[in-house]
């Protein structure tokens, strides 16, 4: 109905213009008039306005509205945009309805009519509402911008909380998911490095957790099968390492070949080739034959008994020197893919002397045995027949019978001490092994001979070094044989150089005396018994000194100087 009302006044407002337009004489107020008689409905009010908006014509039907509102600016700018306008309005406390057009009359001037029509008064309530709603809807309109954007900003807000929620289930997925896997990556390092048996804590019952415990149970497994070969290597290790002390301590030389190279060999196999231990081990065959005449000879004869492929052989070897040295060569074929030998080599030179110094203890101990017993008679027969005859011969023949019972009882004593002699050396050696210090014991022997002013000695004994164990006596025994065998040699007075050092796992002992040397004649036997050149004693000393270096598992060498005198070479091991 409003609706109605404002379409009908915009009507009646349109007409008025066209009066005014056609109207010649241009007379605003007549037509306003004209206007107010003619018409259907009471028009409350009729004005016109300029372009500046002042009052042009004025006519009002009632009283109650003698002066409406003029349009303002803002208005006058609306109606010029679109023509015309209607619009529901109060004024005072009269309801009506607005219409505002523009109109040229026939001079050309422009003019902005207002048409004020009161309503009924039924309408009243619903224009009341109609006014709240535009009100609000004002209002609304002009904080559109601001609900906008404060729609925006919590939308945006909204947002960005569920974008920050979804990072952080995200994160926490990723976490759950990476975590698990990032530790699994930690832990193959581990393994990778050789550290095994990292075991990871499961955390889920999914497709990860089976495989988190699959990969415990393979890093236990390999753990295991670790820890046995960790015990496999250490067997395998302490196996080669008793092997390598046992044939490190064999007088019997082992070397292991192939058909073109030496694989392994021991320290007696690298002496008796006349070669040292890295010119043979891991090299071929020719290299290692280029070393020394020994070496092409022995190494020339294993590569040819290896080529007929034969699972044992043996073969006797005469290499020369000064002396001869009497080889024997066993071997025997390892089992495996390859020719691969293990070559035994026996010094036979050696076991002839082993076998002659076991015939000379035997000799020993049966002269031992047969010549003391008619000793002791012989002696006190002497002494008894000086005891009853030399009181009944005179003075000169008492003399001759006291010169001969001297003679005999002095033959005697020597006669018992070679018996002596030939017993020790022939009586199985019973030793007691002790820790002991041989530079002090070295010392000790040194001051009892040169305190007696038998011999003039220069020392260099190195210190500290280590104990061995030893029989104290006995290798007292070897250093005075040794010392007493140079000063017999060289003469009362004679000089002497004393060293001893650590030389790896030995002790070697150094004694150089500055005599005349040892006798060529024994050239290399000079170890055997009986061989001595000196107007005294039985020929045992050096002979004992080998025995007791034996026996502590050493060695003795001797060798004459260029420059003069005897050098005796004694290595002990530091450890048994």
């Amino acid at each position: 109905m409003l609706e109605r009302e404002q379409r009908n006044t915009l009507a009646e407002i349109e007409a008025l213009s066209m009066r005014v337009a056609a109207d010649p004489l241009a007379d605003l107020q007549a037509q306003f008039d004209l206007t107010l008689e003619s018409a259907n409905a009471p028009v409350a009010h009729l004005a016109s306005y300029d372009a500046n908006g002042g009052l042009e014509a004025l006519a009002y039907s009632t009283a109650a509205i003698t002066q409406p509102p003029a349009p303002d600016e803002a208005l006058r700018l609306q109606v010029g945009e679109s023509g015309r306008i209607a619009q529901t309005l109060t004024i005072g406390e009269t309801l009506v309805v607005r219409a505002l057009t523009t109109s040229t009359d026939a001079v050309g001037r422009r003019h902005l009519l207002q048409w004020i029509q009161p309503l009924p008064p039924q309408l009243a309530p619903q224009l009341a509402v109609l006014e709240r709603s535009s009100i609000d809807y004002a209002q609304l309109r002009f904080q559109r911008g601001a609900l906008k954007s404060t729609f925006v900003l919590i939308l945006g807000f909204v947002t960005l909380l569920a974008l920050l929620a979804a990072m952080l289930a995200a994160l926490a997925a990723t976490r759950r998911l990476i975590q698990p896997i990032a530790r699994m990556s930690a832990a193959t390092a581990e393994i990778g490095e050789g550290r095994f048996g990292a075991q990871i804590e499961v955390q889920s019952q999914d497709e990860l957790g089976a495989l988190t415990t699959a990969f415990n149970r393979m890093s236990r497994d390999l753990a295991e099968l670790d820890a046995r070969d960790q015990a496999s290597r250490a067997e395998t290790e302490q196996a080669r390492a008793h092997l390598a002390a046992v044939l490190s301590r064999l007088s019997a030389g082992v070397i292991s070949v192939d058909h073109e190279r030496v694989l392994t060999a021991n320290a007696a196999a690298a002496e008796l080739l006349d070669c040292p231990m890295v010119a043979l081990i891991e090299q071929t065959l020719d290299a290692a034959a280029a070393t020394s005449s020994n070496a092409a000879q022995v190494l020339a004869t294993i590569r040819g008994r290896n080529l007929d492929a034969r699972s044992e052989w043996r073969e006797e070897l005469l290499l020369p020197g000064d002396p001869p040295r009497a080889l024997l060569l066993r071997a025997v074929q390892l089992t495996g893919d390859g020719l691969r030998y293990v070559v035994i080599i026996d010094d036979m030179s050696v076991i002839a002397q082993a076998q002659r110094e076991a015939a000379w203890g035997e000799v020993a101990r049966r002269l031992a045995h047969e010549i003391k017993n008619p000793l002791t008679p012989i002696q006190l027969a002497a002494e008894r027949m000086q005891h009853r005859f030399k009181a009944k011969l005179d003075a000169a023949d008492a003399q001759i019978l006291d010169r001969a019972t001297q003679t005999i009882v002095a033959q005697v004593e020597a006669l018992k001490g070679l018996v002596n002699a030939f017993g020790d050396y022939a009586k199985p050696a019973r030793i007691d092994l002790r820790p002991l210090a041989l530079d002090v014991l070295f010392n000790e022997v040194l001051d009892l001979y040169e305190s007696s002013g038998q011999c003039r000695i220069t020392r260099a004994i190195a210190s500290p070094l280590p104990s061995l164990r030893g029989d104290r006596e006995r290798l007292r025994q070897l250093l005075v044989n040794l010392l007493t065998n140079a000063v017999e040699a060289g003469g009362h007075g004679v000089a002497i150089s004393a060293r001893l050092s650590q030389q790896g796992d030995d002790l070697e002992l150094v004694l150089h005396d500055h005599g005349p040397g040892l006798p060529l004649q024994f050239d290399g036997r000079w170890f055997e018994p009986y061989m001595s050149t000196k107007p005294k004693g039985g020929g045992l000393g050096l002979a004992m000194v080998q025995k007791i270096a034996e026996e502590h598992g050493g060695q003795i060498r001797a060798e004459n100087i260029e420059s003069g005198g005897a050098c005796f070479v004694l290595t002990l091991p530091i450890t048994r």
